[in-house]
């Protein structure tokens, strides 16, 4: 019995801010749901009760109520309202993408949600489809207000990552504070999931590899989003002054939204510190580089985030159904990326293969058929001077997720002499436009040589299922990797 009041019943879950609870009410004879906060690491007791204050504040059909905040061995327990139903995480896993309108329904309902919240002054900072119960009659309510803050507050250390890797907008994965526009990056990377069956980002253990990918690709794109492209495109705008507000979402969904916010956003032209961390910059007084040393620069800010998140990265979220937070899925990745270097500026470092077409990307055959093929020499060491199995693993990954949606982009991957011997772009384009989707079974980099081996499945768009196993060679230089050879 807690505070004397609320029966225990049965675990619900566990999320970043503690476990939760189905409990019943012995006042009122009702279901509630109880949560037992705990502090984080630099967060007093008082400010884990003044989060709890933030969400009491939000009174609206689609975020879960907030009734009471009562302490027991001086522990503070959140009385919050009982939601039966399931996450949106475990929907999907179970049941696949959602059809269109239902993905709209669910994000209309979550962008009104954040509506209220923002006008109150509350970022959520954990918007996930693990966040997201879907109850009966299709109402959805956002959980987990447990990491939500004024947008005032200082009640989180700075530079602390909070949120999902995943679902991070790229100024909060290097250190920068949560705002509505990294809210808006979240639900925009939940409607992705929704659409697809997957997150962006790809799905794994590895914190450091998302927040990298994250930092440095483009927002992933579908072709699955149909008339939902234009709110894939800016909710997850990798600058967060083109994003829609929360409103807009509402407004597009509803059809009304104006014709000028429908003009599409550029592709990410801004520097890292151009965009996230200005305040870091005032703070130093320190200029931020737009040059290719800045580009070089860039990534040690992550690293040293992500060293930080490995101690207090919080990945949990309030959970309504007895079922874990994040449910297993299949390892797919469907990220897109920018190409990261001009093929011609590794020109004389390929090694002169053969100009035949590469069974791999030619319309005669598929990539399962490259298995006998012996791959070129390994890169010289001053071609792998820098290289990472990390950098290695999150290019392979946004290579194969880019080629079937964006063939044009992914032929820029690729040396001079490969794009050769893949047989142009024409052949490319005839071998990757048949490609629906690609899932990465399993994926072993190496630095030296310089090389990654991946098992795949494609999908293909007649129906057509393909696998295999395959060895691309790369060469690096000035941080960029090319693929040079297959086999």
């Amino acid at each position: 019995m807690i505070a004397g009041r609320y029966r225990l019943e049965r675990e619900l879950g566990r999320g970043a801010m503690g476990a939760v609870w189905l409990a019943t009410d012995e006042v009122l004879g009702r279901s509630v749901a109880l949560k037992q906060l705990v502090a984080l690491d630099g967060v007093s007791d008082a400010a884990v009760e003044r989060e709890a204050q933030l969400a009491a504040r939000l009174v609206h059909p689609n975020v879960v109520a907030v009734f009471d905040l009562v302490r027991d061995d001086d522990k503070p327990w959140l009385v919050m309202e009982y939601v039966e139903g399931q996450t949106l995480a475990h929907m999907v896993r179970d049941d696949g993408p959602l059809p269109i309108e239902d993905a709209a329904n669910l994000t209309g309902q979550m962008a009104s949600a954040l509506r209220s919240a923002h006008a109150a002054g509350i970022v959520h900072r954990d918007v996930k489809p693990a966040n997201i119960v879907v109850g009966r009659g299709g109402r959805a309510k956002l959980t987990d207000f447990g990491i939500a803050r004024g947008v005032d507050s200082q009640t989180t250390q700075t530079g602390q990552v909070t949120g999902s890797p995943a679902y991070l907008a790229p100024e909060i994965a290097t250190g920068g504070r949560a705002n509505p526009a990294s809210d808006i990056w979240s639900l925009g990377a939940t409607l992705f999931q929704s659409l697809t069956g997957e997150p962006p980002y790809g799905i794994g253990d590895n914190a450091l590899a998302t927040l990298y990918r994250v930092v440095h690709e483009n927002p992933p794109r579908t072709p699955l989003a149909g008339r939902l492209a234009p709110l894939l495109e800016h909710t997850m705008a990798y600058d967060p002054d083109e994003r829609w507000s929360a409103g807009d979402v509402v407004d597009f969904l509803a059809g009304r939204l104006p014709a000028e916010k429908l003009e599409p956003v550029s592709q990410r032209t801004q520097t890292l510190a151009s965009v996230a961390a200005p305040a870091a910059a005032a703070d130093t007084g320190e200029a931020a580089s737009t040059g290719a040393s800045d580009r070089r620069r860039r990534w040690w800010p992550v690293l040293l985030v992500a060293g930080v998140a490995a101690l207090v990265l919080l990945v949990g979220g309030a959970l309504w159904a007895n079922r874990s937070d994040e449910p297993a899925a299949d390892p797919k990745k469907t990220a897109t990326s920018e190409p990261t270097q001009n093929a011609e500026e590794l020109a004389e470092k390929t090694d002169g293969e053969s100009e035949e077409p590469s069974p791999s990307t030619s319309p005669s055959s598929s990539p399962s058929e490259t298995a006998s093929e012996t791959p070129s020499e390994s890169p010289s060491p001053s071609e792998t001077t820098g290289a990472t199995a990390e950098g290695v693993d999150a290019f392979i990954r946004s290579y194969l997720a880019t080629a079937p949606s964006n063939p044009d982009s992914a032929y820029t991957m690729l040396t001079p002499a490969f794009q050769a011997r893949s047989g142009g772009i024409e052949g490319y384009r005839d071998w990757w436009g048949g490609v629906a989707s690609t899932s990465v079974v399993s994926l072993s980099p190496s630095v030296e040589p310089l090389k990654a081996t991946y098992t795949y499945n494609y999908t293909m768009k007649d129906g057509r299922r393909d696998g295999g196993t395959v060895t691309l060679g790369l060469v690096y230089a000035d941080g960029k990797y090319l693929i040079n050879s297959e086999g």
